[in-house]
């Protein structure tokens, strides 16, 4: 799978992922952040799925109907524990993701939302 790594996230994330094998954007590689909109209409335009911890990204989709890619947003997850959980997440939502779904976890919660038609 391909995703695009917001600069909200650790650099765990981005290692876990490409320790599977998966294509990895992360924007602080990329140098300054181009901000929301770029960002999701990336993810978008390329297929990618979008890790965040900014609620934002749901908002652009939900309330101002943004073109969705998948997003994934981690909720007060430690730094060091972003890229197991992650991992966890995509393996076990591999189909809602493909759905372009919004997934938001936290610690003790996984919430799953569907993009409307």
């Amino acid at each position: 799978m391909k995703f695009l790594i917001d600069s909200c996230i650790s650099k765990f994330a981005v290692d876990a992922l490409r320790s599977e094998k998966h294509e990895v954007y992360w924007v602080p590689e990329q140098g300054s952040d181009p901000g929301d909109l770029v960002i999701i209409r990336k993810a978008f335009r390329e297929g990618s799925v979008l890790v965040t911890a900014d609620k934002d990204f749901g908002e652009l989709v939900f309330l101002f109907d943004e073109p969705s890619p998948a997003i994934v947003r981690l909720v007060n997850i430690p730094a060091r524990q972003q890229g197991t959980i992650l991992l966890s997440l995509v393996r076990r939502y591999k189909k809602e993701l493909l759905e372009k779904a919004l997934i938001t976890a936290s610690q003790d919660k996984i919430r799953i939302r569907l993009h409307p038609k």
